[in-house]
């Protein structure tokens, strides 16, 4: 086992610090996500992600939309290039954030960010439609515990240790607003991106991590039925990268792995490839149609999780739709 105590969340709502020069160091508000969140997968996927307690993070580039990120990244632009950062704001920082944005799509290329996609809802017709291929399920992940990407050694850094996830934004006026007060925050006197650099702690790294995190939560408004919300983790450089063939191409993908939180020691991560921690699995929804055919697949479910030490709630779609 191993740990990090470098990142803290306050336990009656999503406000992650960061440790360094001696303070802990408040991240700016970003759309934090404190619910269960619903990942559609089908039959397979559901049996990969329990019987091997691991979830696959797709590297941006390569999922369905491949301008998804790319959105995100011209929304903020737009915001920036109107920017006029408040009273008091840390001209260094400023500056070093302006390089980040101009740089950013290249440097989606070189560090690539992994996502898992889920949604705030286990009922949603469309997801089903798209993502729940013969019948699907829908696993229901409990946000507030981290998960940690496969490879791991030893403590987490500055910029990596707080992998969480986001809703996404999808009003235009909304996403603009929420880019403009996310980079007053980073550049506030007291702002996490100011503090990085006033005592050298990988300010470049948490720029960049923090416009991942943004450009990861702007979503085009075509897309709002799917109610998402994403999982994003950056690769460090223990990070192992495996990869699958798809018909897009062939994928490189992050394995993401269960942990657990202790009072003294802090996040506890299996570097073990056998024993390994439960995924903070809550639930799983299989899918439709519903009837005498759900209730068999619903029974198999639970006694599948069970046998794989996943004693959750387990249900039906209730949807009359055949796939």
């Amino acid at each position: 086992m191993s740990s990090s105590a470098t990142a803290q969340e306050d336990p009656k709502g999503v406000e992650p610090h960061l440790y360094f020069g001696e303070a802990w160091r408040k991240y700016p508000k970003h759309r934090w996500f404190a619910g269960t969140a619903w990942h559609y997968t089908s039959v397979e996927g559901c049996f990969g992600i329990v019987s091997n307690h691991e979830l696959w993070a797709t590297a941006a580039p390569m999922l369905n939309d491949a301008g998804e990120m790319l959105y995100g990244h011209d929304r903020v632009l737009n915001v920036m290039r109107g920017w006029m950062p408040e009273a008091g704001a840390e001209s260094s920082a400023v500056e070093m954030l302006k390089a980040a944005v101009e740089v950013f799509e290249r440097t989606l290329v070189e560090k690539p960010l992994f996502v898992v996609s889920a949604s705030k809802s286990p009922d949603l017709l469309n997801q089903w439609a798209n993502y729940g291929d013969s019948s699907g399920c829908a696993v229901g992940l409990k946000s507030m515990s981290v998960l940690v990407s496969g490879g791991k050694q030893g403590g987490f850094n500055a910029p990596a240790a707080l992998p969480l996830w986001l809703d996404v934004l999808y009003d235009r006026d909304e996403q603009d607003a929420h880019i403009a007060a996310l980079l007053n925050e980073l550049v506030a006197p007291e702002g996490l991106l100011t503090q990085a650099i006033r005592f050298e702690t990988q300010a470049m790294e948490l720029a960049e991590q923090n416009l991942a995190m943004l450009v990861a939560s702007l979503k085009h408004p075509g897309f709002k039925a799917e109610d998402e919300v994403r999982f994003v983790t950056v690769k460090e450089s223990d990070t192992e990268v495996h990869y699958r063939p798809s018909p897009r191409g062939i994928v490189p993908y992050v394995r993401l792995l269960g942990t657990e939180q202790s009072e003294t020691e802090g996040v506890q991560y299996s570097t073990s490839a056998v024993d390994k921690i439960r995924l903070p699995i809550a639930g799983v929804r299989v899918g439709p149609p519903e009837g005498a055919s759900e209730a068999r697949r619903v029974a198999s479910m639970r006694e599948f999780l069970q046998a794989n030490g996943y004693a959750v709630d387990v249900a039906g779609a209730g949807i009359p739709y055949l796939p």
